[in-house]
């Protein structure tokens, strides 16, 4: 298992940190700020931050390159919004910032109109706010009471980053019975997860 991070800003973070843990190979995600200089940034006083997820991925099973074309297929990087939202890549190598690049070329050919994504090295991620964190797994209450995860357990748990993709609309149940097995989940349980992600996940949900 070869362990890597991305930094991505995919407009607002809910959403997108719902749909990248629906890639297979990502363990786990956790959305906060980063992109920008001000220090301490929170939600309320953000400064020049953009809103980022931070994506833990294991690179034998998806490449960097596959995550920036989820990334660029999964919103539309042409329309305008301030910084807390614009879209964006944060390189954490040289590596990384080829792949990158080529990917926004790649992207310019794809799409009419000017791409807002913007590419810079990452420096810092400030990690948001508990409320944000799993925010559809935190909305679904009988599943979050459920579960029992403590508010560090939302943020750091692979369990919670692949339940929160399912009640986005995630519908790859060989998955969920996985996370059964290995985190010993009841039936009951796993059925209304199931049945939640069928009908498409949280109807407020961006994703």
């Amino acid at each position: 298992m070869t362990l890597q991070k991305a930094y991505l800003g995919m407009q607002c973070f809910w959403g997108a940190e719902s749909s990248f843990a629906k890639v297979s190979g990502v363990l786990k995600t956790r959305v906060g700020y980063a992109g920008g200089s001000s220090a301490a940034p929170t939600y309320k006083s953000i400064g020049d931050h953009t809103e980022i997820t931070e994506v833990l991925f294991d690179e034998s099973v998806v490449s960097y390159a596959a995550i920036l074309d989820w990334f660029f297929s999964h919103h539309d990087p042409t329309v305008h919004r301030k910084k807390q939202y614009q879209s964006g890549i944060l390189y954490v190598d040289e590596v990384q910032k080829k792949i990158a690049e080529e990917a926004l070329g790649a992207a310019r050919k794809k799409f009419t109109g000017e791409l807002e994504t913007y590419i810079q090295p990452f420096s810092q991620f400030y990690v948001a706010e508990d409320y944000h964190q799993k925010y559809w797994l935190r909305s679904q209450k009988d599943v979050h009471e459920q579960l029992q995860l403590s508010d560090q357990e939302l943020i750091d748990s692979p369990l919670a980053a692949k339940v929160n993709a399912f009640l986005a609309g995630y519908a790859d149940f060989n998955v969920l019975k996985n996370l059964q097995k290995e985190y010993n989940l009841n039936e009951e349980l796993v059925a209304e997860i199931e049945g939640i992600a069928k009908r498409g996940g949280d109807p407020r949900a961006c994703h």
